[in-house]
């Protein structure tokens, strides 16, 4: 993949750049979680945070995503301000997350989850919306098949969500993500606790769907850090501590110390 190393935090902003965090810090009573982290996602790349256990990587999504609003700082996407927004205008932008834990419907087929994601993004969020047939609305179901076919599950749409494989269900919760229609995709731990195969799977199918949408990534598996991210993004007690393409963070000094174990 080409690289384009983005801004640094003070320089103007680019159009390369989607989103990007300015002096921001969150902190929960004395605890300092994000401590002045100024950062820019470039847009059409894979970006990659990563970080020992507690360097505040989900925290930052949750501030990006509307869970958490900062105590100071501001976050920006396509140069508007979304810190304060609620979640799901933060959604309406084109900001979605896709989560570790799987969040869904279990009782509902797969198609009959993706097809809600759908109806949601043409009817709107609110419970009323939810009442409406699904028939109503034109594109939905088509959107919801080729969600179904882009996150490789059209062959189990019609399975109860509760009966698929825990890949699949990674996968679900991808396509349930995906068919909010995002221009930035939170990515947290897309592969944690899979098998083998079904990592590949995985990483194919995030190489797929970087073909057309920004991509994000919480991953601790560093080879497919290194072999995926056109960004990488380091992290520690809160602070951001280095930025760069795969290879400069494989040889910074500060992440070896921090991260990597010092070799």
């Amino acid at each position: 993949m080409n690289r384009t190393k983005p801004e640094t935090p003070d320089s103007e902003t680019t159009d390369e750049t989607l989103l990007r965090t300015d002096d921001v810090t969150k902190k929960f009573g004395q605890l300092t979680a994000i401590n002045d982290v100024s950062m820019s996602i470039p847009e059409g790349e894979i970006t990659s945070i990563i970080g020992p256990n507690g360097a505040g990587k989900t925290t930052l999504f949750n501030l990006f995503t509307g869970k958490y609003e900062p105590t100071s700082g501001q976050i920006r996407f396509r140069d508007e301000r979304i810190d304060g927004m609620a979640p799901h205008d933060i959604v309406d932008k084109g900001v979605v997350r896709s989560f570790q834990i799987t969040n869904f419907f279990d009782d509902l087929t797969t198609r009959e989850n993706v097809r809600l994601a759908t109806q949601a993004r043409y009817s709107g969020f609110g419970a009323s919306d939810f009442l409406r047939h699904y028939t109503s609305l034109d594109g939905a179901v088509d959107d919801a098949e080729a969600v179904l076919e882009r996150v490789h599950l059209l062959d189990v749409a019609d399975r109860q969500a509760s009966n698929l494989s825990y890949g699949q269900r990674r996968h679900l919760e991808i396509g349930i993500a995906l068919a909010a229609g995002p221009d930035l995709l939170l990515m947290d731990e897309p592969t944690a606790g899979m098998s083998p195969e079904e990592t590949l799977d995985t990483v194919e199918l995030i190489e797929e769907i970087a073909s057309d949408t920004t991509l994000v990534l919480i991953e601790h598996d560093m080879d497919i850090v290194m072999d995926i991210s056109e960004f990488i993004v380091v992290m520690n007690e809160g602070e951001l501590i280095a930025r760069g393409d795969p290879a400069e963070i494989r040889t910074d000094d500060r992440v070896q110390r921090a991260y990597l174990g010092g070799e």
